[in-house]
């Protein structure tokens, strides 16, 4: 129980989530934004200045560790799976201020399309 516990506390921690309107407003101030969708995703659209860095390559924590641990960073997926994945692996290699587009890139769609 106490592990499971100190897990649940981590992965709430480990990102703030953000609309898609804060998130706007995150990328129009030069946040670093990270897809980490598959290439093949990401080659169907991502978000403006988007680097692709895919969590399910084996390589994620040593080519998302290239990143400035130092400068805030915006991250999303299809969903919000996978980020929430990214962001537990970004905070424990020292990230300090992880941002989590909530919902995803559906979200993102959703959001354009109204």
């Amino acid at each position: 129980m106490g592990r499971l516990f100190v897990f649940f506390i981590i992965f709430q921690t480990a990102s703030q989530l953000q609309t898609v309107a804060e998130s706007l407003e995150l990328i129009e101030q030069g946040v670093v934004v990270v897809d980490v969708r598959t290439v093949e995703e990401f080659s169907t659209g991502a978000l403006p200045n988007a680097i692709n860095v895919p969590v399910t390559d084996l390589s994620f924590p040593f080519d998302i560790g290239k990143l400035d641990k130092e400068k805030p960073v915006l991250i999303y997926c299809k969903a919000g799976g996978r980020s929430a994945r990214a962001a537990l692996v970004m905070k424990a290699l020292g990230f300090s201020t992880i941002y989590e587009l909530d919902g995803g890139y559906l979200s993102w769609q959703a959001n354009k399309q109204n």
